[in-house]
């Protein structure tokens, strides 16, 4: 595979990603072609022995999400985490001398005091918040998104909580909807590779405080108020379960 991640790199970053159906995986990441030039890939010293080669180079985030093979799907993801790690890892931690890919790219190595350092995951909890009727979602946009894209609600886990508590405080954060600690339930998970995550995602549901509850009836629900975090979102609102069903369909 070919990973293009919009930063250059001193010398070509080789990575074998994994055997499947008999077939042998690696990613070579190349540098960026110059402006205007970015449709097609010239192959190095490194493809040299196929002659005439080219290759599409786009961001992996330009075309993940059209992947219909589960299995393509989890090739590039491995390919864009392991150039990802090699690129952020130049020098050692320890003492500062450079470092030498190794075991096939699984790792780097320490020219100078052999540390070896693999490839770490930022955990990541995202949440599909429904409102106490279940009829509604909660959602959220950034600003730098394209118009109209909203999406759950996501953050990163931290030091000494729990993903379950990391749902809970991330919507909290952001929206200011408490959510029922004993409806957090763990629906599925998958890599994130932008540059090293593992998403993990969660259904569970929003309190209502008692006022609100009271006055709420099954024709006339009473949502949670939101209070956005306008340092991390631009807006965050609830959605009908029909409204996003229709969306969805397209």
């Amino acid at each position: 595979g070919y990973i293009s991640s919009g930063r250059t790199s001193a010398s070509p970053i080789v990575a074998w990603i994994g055997s499947h159906g008999a077939i042998d995986y690696w990613v070579v990441y190349v540098k960026e072609l110059p402006a205007g030039n970015d449709d097609k890939l010239a192959t190095g010293p490194i493809l040299d022995q196929t002659a005439g080669v080219t290759a599409s180079c786009r961001p992996l985030r330009e075309f993940g999400d059209s992947l219909e093979d589960n299995d393509d799907a989890g090739i590039l993801a491995t390919a864009q985490g392991l150039v990802e790690f090699h690129k952020s890892h130049p020098f050692c931690s320890l003492c500062g001398a450079p470092t030498q890919s190794s075991k096939a790219g699984s790792c780097r190595r320490c020219s100078d005091c052999k540390k070896s350092v693999y490839p770490r995951l930022d955990v990541a909890a995202i949440m599909l918040v429904t409102s106490p009727c279940q009829k509604y979602a909660l959602l959220g946009r950034k600003k730098s998104w394209p118009e109209g894209r909203y999406s759950t609600l996501a953050g990163f886990c931290e030091v000494g909580e729990t993903l379950e508590d990391c749902c809970r405080r991330e919507t909290y954060e952001e929206s200011g909807v408490v959510v029922d600690p004993l409806s957090v339930q763990f629906m599925a998970s998958q890599p994130w590779p932008f540059p090293r995550s593992l998403m993990v995602g969660f259904q569970a549901k929003a309190l209502m405080g008692e006022k609100a509850q009271a006055a709420a009836t099954q024709d006339s629900p009473v949502l949670p108020e939101i209070q956005v975090d306008t340092s991390e979102m631009e807006d965050i609102q609830w959605f009908s379960k029909d409204f996003v069903k229709e969306r969805l369909a397209g």
